[in-house]
């Protein structure tokens, strides 16, 4: 306010905006005066999608907004965000009804335009495949391992020496068998940004029986739960699981063969919050992962040692109905996604059976392998917003096309009906770290 006259004389005028939202229908007067004299030579603002326009009158000067040329995808500081800003529809003059979101997106100031564009892609729904698939693979490890526990090399030995085996202490190879694994289960699915994190927790039951001298068949079934944690993302999955699998030993050569199926039954839960706005988004969905394997091993060991070279070949499967958040303006419309991939595994495993004083069966075991993954290991998933917009694609932590598997345990066993075992893995690859621990009870029948 200037009591006298106004001398502009092409001054710069900077406008500070703060967090709020700017229609361009609004006028603010920034100069009253009994006289204005000239103009604003420059005008400028720290909004990244309005332009400050100046009016003048004898007394007053007033400013008011309007959207400049300035794409949305322009402040994106990723691809998944510029996928996101393209797919935007802008209200216009004809539009009865705009979004909030975008409505608050186009008045923020240029920090926080990359900030808003990250949240709204809501790029971390791209990630719940590798997260699902992460969590299912302890239960197709678990039935290797107990395939594994069957047949030491001692059991076959070339001399036909079976006084340390295993199996002895796990009842005839005639015999049935029952076992239960507790599975704990931790790992980090790594980003350009913010990391996800899951911890995985369950149980499986099983049961097997020999067919012949060389088949053995079983089945089994197991629940779990996982929680997904991430800045971006919380989320939970209640899954259940089936399998089957069938081993052959024939001498030092053992043939491993496994199918599961698994179902999963998910929510997330995630906040977008800029410029005023406020969002809690919820999703709910199904999904279903199904995974099968074939491995060789040949037991190149003698008496109480085996020394089994393997190689493996896996398939993996991975089919998510599409959902829609339920929430406000900034809610997707998550479109359904599926993954298949093939993977073979290369590796060495070790053990050794002592035999205590008391009769007992100690076995330490350790293995090591190269994983190593074809096919397309991107992991996109198709979405838009539930209230306009165009689909765009958002890419989240791709498989790992190699990876390290580690697996270190001790079992004991009790007697000839009952064993005692617990173990370590870790998974360790390029775009991601997983790490378990599984405890495991068998009893021959």
């Amino acid at each position: 306010i200037v009591e006298g006259i106004a001398a502009l004389e092409n001054a710069s005028l900077e406008v500070a905006a703060l967090p709020g939202n700017y229609p361009d229908s609004s006028d603010y007067t920034v100069l009253k005066a009994s006289l204005v004299e000239g103009k604003f030579g420059s005008v400028t603002s720290n909004l990244a999608y309005m332009t400050p326009k100046l009016s003048y009158s004898k007394t007053d000067v007033v400013l008011n907004y309007a959207r400049n040329e300035v794409p949305i995808e322009d402040f994106a500081a990723d691809d998944n965000a510029r996928a996101f800003g393209q797919s935007v529809a802008e209200p216009t003059a004809k539009t009865s009804e705009s979004n909030a979101a975008v409505t608050a997106l186009l008045t923020t100031d240029k920090s926080t335009a990359t900030y808003a564009l990250e949240q709204l892609a809501g790029d971390s729904n791209a990630n719940l495949a590798k997260a699902t698939l992460n969590s299912d693979s302890p239960v197709s490890a678990s039935l290797l391992s107990t395939m594994r526990q069957l047949d030491r090399a001692s059991a076959y030995s070339p001399r036909g020496n079976r006084s340390n085996s295993p199996r002895l202490a796990a009842g005839s190879p005639e015999n049935g068998r029952v076992w239960l694994q507790a599975l704990g289960h931790g790992g980090t699915l790594d980003r350009d940004h913010y990391a996800l994190q899951t911890s995985t927790k369950g149980l499986v039951l099983g049961a097997d029986w020999g067919v012949d001298e060389e088949w053995r068949v079983g089945v089994m079934g197991g629940k779990s739960e996982t929680r997904l944690d991430s800045r971006e993302l919380d989320g939970d999955l209640d899954s259940w699981h089936l399998g089957a699998y069938a081993l052959r030993q024939s001498g030092p050569m053992s043939l491993r063969l496994g199918a599961t199926y698994s179902n999963h039954d998910a929510s997330t839960k995630r906040r977008v919050a800029f410029n005023g706005f406020s969002d809690r988004l919820e999703g709910r969905y199904a999904a279903s992962t199904q995974q099968a394997f074939a491995e060789v091993g040949y037991n190149l060991g003698r008496a109480n040692v085996s020394i089994e070279p393997f190689a493996s070949l896996g398939y993996q499967r991975y089919q998510r109905d599409g959902y829609t958040e339920k929430g406000g303006a900034a809610a997707l419309k998550v479109h359904g996604q599926t993954q298949n991939n093939l993977n073979s595994t290369f590796g060495l495993r070790l053990a050794k059976i002592n035999t205590l004083d008391n009769g007992m069966q100690l076995t330490p075991r350790f293995s090591a392998g190269w994983k190593h993954t074809y096919g397309d290991i991107d992991i996109d998933t198709r979405q838009r917003l539930a209230t306009g917009g165009k689909n765009f694609t958002v890419s989240g932590a791709p498989l790992d096309r190699d990876s390290l598997l580690v697996d270190a345990g001790l079992d004991l066993g009790l007697s000839a009906k009952h064993t005692l075992g617990v173990g370590l893995n870790g998974d360790i690859g390029t775009d991601s770290r997983n790490h378990g621990v599984m405890g495991q009870w068998r009893m021959a029948f």
